[in-house]
């Protein structure tokens, strides 16, 4: 294996496990919080709506 697609591996691997990591520790806010919970789905529906408006 060549030095520099190691160096990618690594680079992807932590990558993935700091996301992980990441969007554990804000689902795990987001489930003690529930009133936030749901106004990150509120904020989520509202944009999904603005992007796909068809007008």
């Amino acid at each position: 294996m060549q030095k520099k697609q190691l160096a990618w591996y690594l680079i992807f691997g932590g990558l993935a496990i700091f996301l992980l990591e990441f969007v554990t520790t804000i689902l795990s806010f987001i489930g003690n919080h529930p009133l936030l919970g749901l106004a990150c789905i509120a904020i989520v529906g509202g944009v999904f709506l603005l992007t796909f408006d068809s007008e």
